[in-house]
């Protein structure tokens, strides 16, 4: 995923260490996310967002060919981690759940369209399927 955090920040004359102050991170945050491409929390981003006055998908190019398997697996997994807690289960249960529904080829399969709801909408969605599914126990 690449960050266009830099160019939208220097169209705005704001500094590396202007932003970082204003969000509540480090300048060194700030130049992770610009020169490397660092992954960032959905809520550090909606936080840029909101001071830079743009959205979430103006930070990064989410073109389908950007993404990495490493950034699929990381996603699925903060949205297993959250619908476990969700869940009230184990994370290597949730997981057993979502595989037994054919939820998680789903998500997958999926990706490209879910990967910029946050984390917790796409666990209570996944929660609530998995509830009218009748599959937990």
């Amino acid at each position: 995923m690449k960050s266009n955090l830099k160019d939208i920040r220097s169209r705005r004359c704001i500094s590396q260490k202007e932003l970082a102050k204003a969000v509540g991170t480090t300048v060194r945050t700030i130049y992770s996310i610009e020169v490397e491409n660092k992954n960032i929390s959905i809520s550090l981003a909606r936080k840029i967002a909101n001071y830079l006055n743009c959205s979430i998908d103006d930070l990064y190019d989410f073109d389908d060919n950007a993404h990495t398997l490493t950034d699929k697996a990381l996603w699925f997994t903060n949205v297993v981690r959250y619908t476990s807690e969700m869940l009230g289960k184990p994370i290597k249960e949730t997981t057993r759940l979502l595989d037994k529904s054919g939820l998680a080829q789903s998500i997958l399969s999926g990706y490209n369209t879910w990967h910029t709801q946050g984390y917790e909408y796409m666990a209570e969605t996944l929660a609530e399927e998995l509830n009218n599914q009748s599959i937990i126990t």
